[in-house]
């Protein structure tokens, strides 16, 4: 549960954080800032939630550049030297995606990185601005053995066990990525050939996205990455999977939109609406709005303000976001979350058939706390799986008025 207390006692360093979480300078921001900046602030708080929502890098420039004077010396010798360990780590990984994508062209594996690096470059036009720990890249589905393979030759390994791939490809439905470690465990590559999972999934990959792909310039390197609108609606699909759970996901949202000048918006709305992602699309935007105070000029973007479910939504996912601990979201009301966000019929019974195997895979699959209450030998250990939901079966229905009980 979120403590309430906790964001109130906080909320001058919550404001800062949200103004200096903008790259975008005005004097109203300026002036707001340095009011902030005139109270006593709880920095250890400041400095744990911005590293926490992957947002410290463009804390950390925006009070390093425009207001290093105002700060405790202690800070801003935190700041500079975090922000020059962040901004060696994004060169680095930058240089590495580089590699991969040489490797993958001379092999003839087509290859879209995405997130990372290039939206760093993308939505903040900087490679130091924004906080990454690995890199994205995306195949298609029937290059996925080559890409595989390659990554291994590049020295990179499978962090979990592949071996259904060599059984029988109809996982790959139920499946979108597989994440590669490099051998000197400094790089983690996730190995994408969907945008999202089954339960949350874009119709058909958004069909044809590898022939409407755009080009861009990486550390003069040019790469095919996803069009505006394609991206734009895939980072609000991701952030409202994943529940927004980090309030750089907002920050990239918000960033990407004022990176353009010009938006065809009745254009995006009605493709998000085609790929039954409108509520999707509506939340990321209404969460900008919240935060940042940004407004929209399509023609529904008033429904949208007053939609009582994203404003219920945002208020939730405000209060989880500005804290020091990392609140996870319980998984029924996640369900509820997700289930209220499809508009179309289909992708609800998808995502009931979701929850209902994940609760059948909690409910049968033995823990460790199972093994240490029974102790079956070897020959006997598939009773586990029957002795498992015996065992919560008393537990929760026989002694829930008791207490004491464990999963």
């Amino acid at each position: 549960m979120t403590d309430q207390s906790n964001i109130s006692k906080h909320d001058l360093e919550n404001q800062l954080l949200i103004e200096c979480s903008q790259s975008l300078r005005n004097s109203a921001r300026t002036d707001k800032i340095s009011r902030f900046l005139e109270h006593t602030l709880d920095w250890k708080y400041i400095l744990a939630v911005s590293r926490k929502n992957a947002v410290f890098p463009l804390v950390g420039r925006n009070l390093i550049q425009n207001f290093s004077h105002s700060l405790p010396s202690a800070t801003r010798d935190v700041l500079n030297k975090h922000l020059h360990a962040q901004s060696q780590r994004n060169m680095f990984l930058t240089g590495k995606l580089l590699e991969i994508v040489k490797a993958f062209e001379a092999s003839d594996v087509s290859i879209l990185p995405f997130k990372g690096p290039l939206l760093a470059v993308q939505a903040y036009g900087d490679l130091s601005a924004r906080q990454y720990v690995d890199l994205d890249i995306l195949v298609q589905p029937k290059q996925l053995d080559a890409a595989i393979r390659l990554l291994q030759d590049e020295g990179y390994t499978p962090i979990s066990n592949i071996s259904w791939l060599n059984r029988s490809n109809w996982h790959l439905r139920d499946k979108k990525d597989i994440y590669f470690r490099s051998s000197d465990g400094l790089v983690n590559v996730e190995l994408h050939w969907k945008l999202s999972g089954s339960h949350f999934a874009l119709p058909f990959e958004m069909n044809g996205l590898w022939a409407r792909l755009e080009n861009f310039c990486l550390a003069n390197v040019n790469l095919k990455t996803l069009p505006f609108d394609d991206l734009l609606i895939y980072l609000c699909l991701h952030g409202s999977r994943h529940g927004w759970e980090q309030f750089g996901w907002i920050c990239d949202v918000n960033e990407l939109i004022g990176s353009r000048r010009v938006i065809d918006w009745e254009r995006l709305i009605e493709k998000a609406r085609q790929l039954g992602c409108e509520n999707v699309l509506g939340l990321g935007l209404y969460l900008v709005h919240s935060f940042f105070d940004r407004e929209f000029s399509f023609r529904e973007w008033q429904k949208v303000k007053s939609d009582q479910m994203f404003v219920t939504f945002a208020q939730r996912i405000h209060s989880q976001l500005f804290t020091e601990s990392r609140v996870v979201m319980g998984l029924g009301d996640r369900y509820a979350y997700h289930l209220k966000l499809k508009e179309d019929r289909r992708d609800k019974w998808k995502l009931h058939l979701h929850y209902i195997l994940w609760y059948l895979r909690i409910i049968f699959t033995p823990r460790t706390i199972d093994t240490n209450i029974f102790n079956f030998p070897r020959r006997l250990e598939p009773l586990y799986y029957l002795m498992r939901p015996l065992r919560l079966f008393y537990n929760y229905a026989l002694r829930s008025g008791k207490g004491g009980t464990s999963r």
